[in-house]
């Protein structure tokens, strides 16, 4: 399968954030450093949220070793986004995933595959786990694995679920993707679209 135009993260979260209210779990956004994605549940637990445009979960460690600190550490729960066809706008699904469960079962594969003997250079610092049932062996097949996480509800990319605090960059991605859509339908170029937006009204 061709796989689309990739999605913005901004869209992704939006129908996150949906998915969790409709779990009866709203999310609130909480302080954080750089373009992490943190929220609190009414709780109070932690909330990363992780979007990706296809069926990955990829987790970035600090170095090479078996104690290193892997970028998904550091809240209580790790909510994963993604489209539910990889790269299509459309219906997302979503995975709420207590973080000690992500990141036991991301250094578990890691050293499964390096105990393979893989053919590597060494310095392997990205360790990803596939949702798909990929030729991956164990770091594979988490759609099923992680069933009881998943998220019950619908909600998607198209038709611009409102998200608070959504950055200016984030709505001009959603303008120029609705323009592709609306392009595509009309058989005209992206550039023949005209959208106005009135803050005002």
């Amino acid at each position: 399968m061709v796989k689309g135009d990739r999605i913005d993260n901004v869209a992704l979260l939006s129908a996150g954030l949906e998915l969790m209210r409709q779990n009866g779990t709203p999310l609130a956004k909480a302080p954080s450093k750089g373009r992490s994605m943190l929220y609190t549940m009414p709780t109070n637990e932690t909330v990363r949220v992780r979007t990706c445009n296809d069926h990955i979960l990829i987790t970035l460690a600090s170095k090479d070793s078996d104690n290193a600190r892997l970028n998904i550490e550091g809240t209580d729960m790790l909510l994963i986004v993604m489209p539910e066809v990889e790269r299509t706008h459309g219906r997302v699904i979503a995975y709420l995933v207590p973080t000690d469960v992500a990141v036991t079962q991301a250094r578990k594969t890691h050293q499964e595959w390096l105990d393979s003997n893989p053919n590597t250079k060494g310095d392997n610092r990205t360790w990803n786990l596939w949702f798909d049932d990929a030729n991956h062996k164990s770091s594979s097949g988490f759609a099923t694995k992680w069933a009881k996480y998943r998220l019950h509800g619908e909600a998607s990319t198209v038709g611009g679920q409102v998200i608070e605090d959504i950055p200016s960059a984030g709505i001009k991605a959603e303008v120029d993707a609705a323009k592709k859509r609306l392009a595509k339908v009309a058989g005209v170029l992206p550039e023949a679209v005209k959208i106005s937006i009135d803050f005002g009204a």
